[in-house]
């Protein structure tokens, strides 16, 4: 049988924890550092002086950047010809417009669009590469065969994809596409490159679907009165022009950015001459706060050093 474990409540053991000061440790941390820094003020302030020296000499040789942004507002209605010929107001789709949005910003960054607004840019003005740059390619092309470009029309195409950004706001059904280049003309170029494309490729959407109804009404006018009748030849000469306007809008054209500037559902970039990077302020405050800590680091390390050889001098002299 088993007898049960009593415990005595009143005998419990008295354990006694030593409790280390952690304070005082740190406070005496806390006034060495103090100390080395009213000790070696001077070397702080040399070597802050002669970084931000440096940083004000840096920063006007650094290459400047210029950003561009234009504005997309992507059109949720179609309008369609009622009767009497008066225009009215149809959704698109029956979705949530944010998912419109979304699909619109998804054909933006396809490679495929890509590839027309690399086109519509023309060839890109290059230099003969030197021979550094020809070994670091193989380099890379060897060890990162994913990032070889065959041709300068795929550097294009992979340098828009890389540094132009698409962004689409939901809550605004809006579309922003913003580049920034060496150039602020260049940028702005690059940014009206991608609306005129998205226009364009609207535009021949629209043929598209001028055509395939115009085809439907004539096949329904054909097979109600035949080919002879008025409506059957309205109809015919309907596609007739709508397949003339499709292949007006098929063929490349010059003049786009000047046609659509008055185009309501983009809003073209304007080169900005105001260069977004680099920031001479954030580089001037970097600059500050990294030398005053490696100062702070170099003066303490200094004592500790110098301390140190004290008493290893100290216990080497005879007694």
């Amino acid at each position: 049988m088993n007898t049960p474990l009593k415990f005595d409540q009143d005998k419990r053991p008295d354990f006694q924890f030593e409790r280390s000061d952690h304070r005082a440790h740190y406070d005496d941390l806390t006034a060495q550092a103090l100390a080395s820094i009213a000790r070696h003020k001077g070397l702080i302030i040399s070597m802050v002086a002669f970084v931000l020296a440096l940083a004000c000499f840096i920063i006007p040789i650094l290459p400047r950047k210029y950003s561009a942004e234009g504005l997309i507002y992507p059109n949720l209605f179609s309008r369609e010809q009622g009767k009497r010929d008066q225009e009215k107001l149809v959704a698109l789709a029956s979705v949530d417009a944010a998912a419109i949005v979304t699909g619109e910003a998804r054909l933006i960054r396809s490679d495929a669009f890509l590839r027309a607004v690399a086109k519509r840019l023309g060839p890109e003005a290059t230099k003969s590469p030197s021979w550094t740059t020809q070994n670091l390619d193989w380099v890379r092309a060897t060890l990162l065969p994913e990032t070889r470009n065959h041709s300068p029309f795929d550097r294009r195409v992979a340098m828009l994809r890389n540094k132009v950004a698409v962004m689409n706001d939901t809550r605004s059904y809006l579309i922003s596409i913003s580049f920034t280049a060496t150039s602020p003309d260049e940028a702005a170029r690059v940014v009206n490159a991608f609306l005129v494309q998205y226009l364009r490729d609207k535009a021949i959407q629209r043929g598209l679907d001028r055509v395939a109804g115009a085809d439907a009404e004539l096949q329904q006018q054909l097979a109600v009165y035949g080919d002879k009748h008025p409506k059957a030849l309205h109809a015919a000469a309907e596609l007739d022009a709508a397949r003339a306007a499709l292949e007006t809008m098929l063929k490349p054209q010059e003049g786009d950015q000047s046609e659509i500037a008055g185009d309501q559902s983009v809003r073209l970039a304007v080169p900005n001459q105001t260069p977004t990077s680099p920031n001479g302020f954030a580089i001037l405050g970097l600059s500050f706060f990294s030398a005053l800590l490696a100062g702070i680091a170099l003066a303490i390390r200094l004592d500790r050093r110098e301390a140190r050889r004290t008493t290893v001098v100290y216990q080497t002299q005879p007694q």
